[in-house]
């Protein structure tokens, strides 16, 4: 069993506070996209020994340098903003300079993770000194390995606490079993007992009862004989009259099918060639005749400004031609100035 220790510390934020799930599995992980230490921190939750299962979500930001700080704190607004009911969040990063370190003292990351309503898990990679990341954390490790570990610590505990339940359980249910396995047993020859002298009671009821019964179905029996023979004959005479009734009904109904689902083709056929020259109207290739034109921003079809970045590239697709450009600059426009 792998047992973990949380670093003492004297800060109580709004994370810290935060009460861990009993069983953590689905978990975001804010790293760098190469960091090695972050396939570290997997291959130690997706291969522990107890086959525990876990859902990790990766969101890849740069973790090194406090010019970047505004790029990790979108990454932390990134996650609560997916609205995905994660377990933890853990901040993971290897090892490197004094200054590397420098993004997890900036204060609006310090004061986003004190205030983050899910709890989060550090392992920075950082053996000498605490940040202030770490100690506005819920927990915070040493590196993403610890973290992980951490994490199945937390889970075996869960599963530790359940076995004992279990175990509990099973004792004393068979120290009940044993309590009332003599009282089941006195119960059983009483039954017994009881039991036959029941049978041979309701044994001699039952043949009278037979022998009245036999006597009165005979009766019962000759009586609706009669009944069901007139019932027979009314049902067929009517039968008859109704199925003459429903026969002029149908060949009625025949006609009145054949003039109304000729007029009914009519209107639909009208009705189609209608739609399908409004459909003509409207295709692309004859709107891009009267000189519209699509964007396409990394492969897809866009009409939003915000779809598109400066520098990127981008293609403009008229009636006759793809024109593939690069975006120099954006400029807002409201629409009410136009030579259109």
């Amino acid at each position: 069993m792998i047992l973990l220790q949380r670093p003492l510390r004297g800060y109580s934020t709004h994370n810290s506070r935060l009460k861990l799930p009993l069983v953590i599995q689905r978990v975001a992980v804010i790293s760098a996209s190469n960091s090695a230490r972050n396939e570290d921190f997997r291959h130690t939750l997706e291969h522990n020994n107890f086959g525990y299962a876990f859902h990790i979500d990766d969101y890849y930001t740069i973790v090194q340098g406090d010019n970047n700080a505004r790029l990790f704190l979108n990454k932390l607004i990134e996650v609560y903003q997916t609205g995905i009911s994660y377990d933890a969040v853990v901040i993971t990063r290897g090892g490197g300079a004094q200054s590397d370190f420098l993004i997890f003292d900036n204060y609006n990351i310090g004061r986003a993770v004190a205030k983050f309503p899910i709890p989060i898990i550090t392992g920075i990679g950082h053996q000498k000194d605490v940040s202030i990341t770490d100690m506005m954390a819920h927990t915070n490790t040493k590196t993403p390995t610890k973290a992980a570990e951490f994490i199945i610590a937390h889970n075996r505990s869960f599963e530790m606490g359940l076995l004992a339940v279990q175990q509990n359980i099973v004792i004393k249910s068979q120290q009940l079993f044993l309590r009332h396995f003599k009282i089941l047993e006195e119960l059983k020859k009483n039954i017994s007992l009881n039991t036959r002298t029941l049978l041979a009671q309701h044994k001699e009821k039952l043949s009278f009862s037979n022998q009245r019964i036999a006597a009165n179905v005979k009766d019962i029996l000759h009586e609706h004989q009669k009944k069901l023979s007139l019932k027979i004959q009314f049902t067929a005479q009517t039968s008859q009259n109704l199925l003459r009734r429903k026969n002029s009904d149908i060949e009625h109904l025949a006609g009145n099918l054949k003039l109304f689902s000729r007029a009914c083709l009519r209107s639909k056929n009208l009705h189609l060639e209608h739609m399908q020259k409004s459909i003509a109207l409207m295709s692309p290739q004859n709107i891009l005749k009267k000189g519209y034109a699509i964007v396409k921003a990394n492969g897809k079809i866009t009409s939003r400004a915000n779809d598109i970045k400066e520098g990127e590239d981008i293609e403009v697709i008229l009636y006759d031609t793809i024109l593939k450009s690069t975006v120099k600059e954006k400029i807002r426009h409201d629409g009410r100035e136009t030579d259109l």
